[in-house]
């Protein structure tokens, strides 16, 4: 198993408009759909005020590849450009960690609007 981490930048004031984006463009939920894709986050960086994070579970290196190659990777890329600070390649891969130890409990989908 391995965790995908893509940092994004983000001009002040646009964790909502980011949220909004990834919700518009379904990213989380057409990536869920990639063979080995196990679980999607987009966090805010609590720490850091303009700081983003696309944390993505998978099942290897070869299910996150799906994902870099599917044909909808990338259809939010024009409103993501928008809400960017730094020179942000949208076509780059997220960081890989390999996973040594995991519990999963729970089935659970969040929205960070329900508090």
């Amino acid at each position: 198993m391995i965790i995908s981490c893509l940092p994004l930048e983000l001009k002040s004031g646009s964790f909502d408009r980011l949220r909004e984006v990834f919700t518009r463009h379904r990213v989380l939920e057409v990536a869920s759909q990639v063979e080995g894709c196990r679980s999607l986050y987009l966090n805010a960086d609590s720490a850091h005020g303009g700081r983003a994070y696309v944390i993505g579970v998978w099942d290897d290196d070869a299910a996150y590849q799906r994902w870099m190659d599917h044909s909808e990777r990338g259809g939010a890329t024009a409103d993501l450009l928008e809400l960017v600070a730094d020179q942000w390649d949208p076509t780059a891969p997220a960081e890989l960690w390999t996973v040594l130890h995991a519990v999963e409990s729970t089935d659970k989908i969040y929205d960070g609007a329900e508090g």
